[in-house]
């Protein structure tokens, strides 16, 4: 038992580090006055969107959790961190790419985040922001898209030969968010090893690494607005897809992607109209060239024992995960739904059979094409276009004129007479020294001093 739990501990010594599942960037609360009598802080200036729509898409090529589900998750509230799913010990995820719209973002530039990070990292569920991320924002538009290399991190958790990411935020002055492309982030990596380093109670037969993608695997995450039927107004859309060839594990396993998975969350305002559809990928699993069996969605599991059935492989197409609520706020109200999936997981040593309580449920698990989508719109859809903000109300009744010109100040001390006369007494200054030095330089008498003669 103390061995046992001895192995998932190197591994912490060994990373320290983990990446969050996609967790999106963070926007900026909405600063409110000290008096709740005063006004707001500022006021609209300028035509604005009548466009509500929140959305955002996360893909995650690859996310490593060693000791899944290991520790508590902390809470503020006393008692809730029980009833939520435990975190694991630590996480470390590999190309992650994400896409946000917030049309309610206090700051204009959080209206549109995209992001394409190299890498991201938890422990206890606890991740600081990584560096080296692809960032595009919007307002102002973004025409074209910022494309590039991410920087490769070392770690003995992975290797990456090529990463490559692409981030494009989009917001139109007239229509707002009513543009195409609107939010997209994508990440690729050509070559990947994950757990080329393990403690030496694992034996890795015939491989250095547990899982090694040797083709081109890609990340890509979208938000949008759709047309609505029936309607001019738009839905909200957020999709997160995969790409890949193939899998290889420890043992001569190899996955070969049939069909990669697709996961999309559509948000119309209405709980009968908004829905998420996924389409489950399909795997077909063989070891030494001989065919296992194939995951989908009616064989969403299977077991490759890789040593006398003592280390086993999990195989796991993880189930679909979805939410939906209807919100209030923001003067508005309306449909909220997201999901949650996984297009393989591959659990090392896992615990189930162990009925052991208090253990992790596997020593680690990699995930790869880790999904999640969500999406909420107003009733009746989003309305494309842009209006005038109200006019502030004056105190004697009545709106304010447009384009009022502000009367000029009347002289009410000496001050405003002090700053003239300053610079005039100054340049008059500057002129005396000018003209004295100008003149010519007249000749001087020289007085002698008397000779004293000596007694």
């Amino acid at each position: 038992m103390r061995r046992s739990l001895s192995v998932p501990l190197a591994g912490v010594l060994l990373a320290l580090v983990a990446a969050p599942a996609l967790a999106q960037p963070p926007t900026t609360p909405v600063p409110g006055p000290r008096d709740p009598n005063q006004p707001p802080a500022s006021a609209p200036n300028g035509p604005q969107s009548l466009a509500h729509a929140v959305g955002d898409a996360g893909t995650g090529l690859t996310v490593v959790r060693l000791g899944p589900q290991g520790v508590p998750t902390n809470t503020i509230l006393p008692g809730l961190g029980d009833q939520l799913p435990k975190q694991s010990v630590t996480e470390f995820g590999l190309g992650l790419a994400s896409a946000q719209v917030n049309t309610e973002a206090y700051l204009s530039t959080e209206r549109v985040v995209t992001q394409a990070n190299p890498f991201g990292f938890a422990v206890a569920g606890r991740s600081p922001q990584a560096p080296g991320t692809l960032v595009q924002t919007a307002i102002p538009d973004n025409p074209e898209p910022t494309s590039g290399g991410l920087p490769i991190p070392e770690t003995p958790l992975g290797k990456l030969r090529v990463l490559n990411g692409s981030v494009h935020a989009r917001w139109d002055e007239k229509l707002g968010p009513c543009i195409s492309p609107l939010a997209t982030a994508r990440t690729s990596l050509a070559g990947l090893e994950v757990l080329s380093a393990l403690p030496a109670e694992v034996p890795l037969p015939a491989k250095s690494s547990l899982v090694s993608v040797p083709d081109t695997f890609e990340a890509n995450s979208q938000v949008r607005l759709v047309d609505l039927p029936g309607s001019k107004n738009k839905a909200v859309e957020s999709t997160s897809t995969m790409r890949a060839v193939s899998v290889e594990i420890a043992g001569g396993v190899k996955i070969d992607v049939v069909s990669p998975p697709t996961l999309t969350a559509t948000a119309t305002g209405d709980e009968k109209t908004s829905k998420i559809t996924y389409t489950a990928p399909v795997l077909k699993v063989s070891q030494n060239g001989k065919e296992l069996g194939t995951l989908d969605a009616a064989h969403p599991v299977l077991d490759v024992p890789l040593l006398l059935d003592l280390v086993v492989i999990k195989l796991q197409i993880a189930g679909l995960n979805e939410k939906k609520a209807s919100f209030t706020g923001n003067g508005f109200s309306g449909f909220q739904l997201g999901a949650t999936a996984r297009m393989l997981d591959v659990q090392l040593l896992p615990t189930d059979k162990l009925k052991l309580p208090n253990l992790p449920t596997a020593l680690a698990q990699i995930s790869l094409g880790e999904q999640i989508v969500r999406a909420a719109a107003p009733q009746g859809g989003v309305v494309c276009g842009t209006a005038q903000p109200p006019q502030t109300p004056q105190p004697g009744g009545g709106a304010a004129p447009p384009e009022q010109k502000t009367p000029p100040l009347a002289y009410t001390n000496a001050a405003y007479q002090s700053i003239p006369l300053f610079w005039t007494g100054t340049g008059l200054l500057l002129a005396g020294v000018v003209l004295v030095a100008a003149l010519p330089v007249r000749g001087r008498s020289r007085v002698r001093a008397p000779e004293v003669s000596e007694p």
